[in-house]
């Protein structure tokens, strides 16, 4: 298939989704010269992500068109491309269109006042996640391959476990953020979403101007942290355990049982401190512009002031320490992406669906998550895999190991093993 065949298809199946809300404008007809002149460049001048369509969240520039932030309100266009849009054009990518987002990407239902909404397109009751919901709907639907998010305190990580992909947030540093809209600027991270493992390292590895060192030689080991465990539906709680026992079972990765015990005290001060730092004024110049979260969050901010801000950070720096050397002799951590199914889209609640991908945020570890099976109701269940910084590799071979582990576990269910 050709890239304008690719694009193409991508675009008429956004349009003809229109229900799912994943899309709040779409470059047509720029997307479309671009994946022409791919297909008329030399294949080895071609970069690694020739004429792939991808979804861009509206917290990131695009030249020629607004970036919303998923604020309502007239937003003059983007004079030019975000750092990470520039890179992806440069790999060949072909950014279709912007995508649907919680406002200032500081909630997880998925939803912004004034924006059609998002919907899960495994069941339209279901919470789509968020903030970036809309790239993990265009992905879990088939549109694109690949989806921008980002990642405060797991914005890419909730929509893809609700909607049952993978989301990759790499630490601070592997990935660009110039032109992206900052809430919370010490915490805000890009993420990727996409269909498996593969292709997030394959994107990561295309925009990313840092390697990706190669993964330790021996066995991998996998910490399994109960605590975060015991304290999960049980549904959830059943799936992560058999996930990394099938890890160890069948790829051989040495699994063990440890305690985080850890839970970020300070982070909710930090995060409310840099968003009313950057967006105070403006709430309060045009309150009506902005989420009742977004308001009460600004005020809460506010109160905790520039030391106790300072504090919180020294509490974080603290456990980030103490946490490197208690796990040192692990390559990667295994616990749920969230501790219970993708629930209601009247009943998700950002403290829920935050409370186990904000651990990994506070520590600026990386983390994906992965589809790890259904509960009884057919409700999607996904657990995570976390490690610092110099273990990306690592925590990328453990993924891709799980991910395996997992299909070969749901073709065993059905009578034989995927391929």
């Amino acid at each position: 298939m050709t890239a304008l065949e690719r694009v193409e298809r991508a675009l008429d199946a956004a349009e003809a989704r229109e229900e799912l809300g994943a899309f709040w404008a779409l470059d047509r007809e720029r997307a479309l010269r671009a994946a022409a002149e791919h297909d008329g460049e030399a294949p080895g001048r071609r970069g690694p992500l020739a004429g792939v369509p991808v979804a861009v969240k509206d917290l990131y520039d695009v030249a020629g068109m607004p970036t919303t932030a998923g604020l309502s309100g007239s937003v003059p266009p983007a004079r030019a491309d975000a750092e990470l849009v520039r890179r992806l054009r440069a790999a060949g990518g072909v950014p279709i269109g912007k995508t649907a987002m919680d406002p200032l990407g500081a909630s997880t239902g998925g939803q912004a006042p004034g924006f059609p909404d998002c919907l899960n397109p495994l069941d339209p009751a279901l919470s789509p996640g968020g903030s970036s919901s809309g790239s993990a709907v265009a992905v879990a639907a088939g549109i694109v391959p690949l989806a921008i998010g980002s990642d405060t305190a797991g914005s890419t990580r909730v929509p893809a476990a609700y909607c049952e992909i993978v989301g990759l947030r790499p630490a601070l540093g592997w990935l660009p953020r110039r032109g992206i809209v900052h809430a919370m600027p010490s915490f805000d991270a890009p993420g990727l979403l996409a269909r498996s493992v593969a292709d997030c390292l394959d994107a990561l590895a295309a925009l990313s101007a840092r390697g990706t060192a190669p993964a330790r030689r021996g066995r991998l080991t996998l910490a399994l942290l109960a605590d975060l465990v015991e304290v999960s539906d049980p549904s959830v709680a059943r799936a992560c355990h058999e996930a990394g026992e099938r890890l160890a079972r069948q790829r051989g990765v040495e699994l063990r049982e440890e305690r985080l015990d850890w839970r970020a005290g300070g982070l909710g001060k930090a995060l409310a401190f840099e968003l009313a730092e950057t967006w105070g004024e403006r709430v309060d110049a045009e309150p009506s512009r902005f989420t009742e979260l977004i308001r009460d969050t600004v005020e809460f901010g506010r109160r905790c002031g520039r030391e106790e801000y300072r504090r919180s950070l020294a509490r974080l720096t603290e456990g980030r320490r103490s946490l490197a050397r208690r796990f040192a002799g692990v390559d990667a951590v295994l616990c749920p992406t969230v501790p219970v199914p993708a629930p209601d889209r009247d009943a998700e609640s950002v403290g829920v669906s935050t409370s186990f991908t904000r651990l990994f945020n506070a520590l600026n570890w990386h983390a994906v998550s992965l589809p790890a099976g259904r509960d009884d109701a057919g409700r999607p269940i996904a657990v995570q895999v976390a490690a610092p910084p110099p273990r990306l590799a690592a925590m990328l071979a453990v993924a891709r190991a799980l991910e395996l582990a997992v299909a070969e576990g749901r073709g065993a269910r059905r009578g034989h093993v995927a391929p």
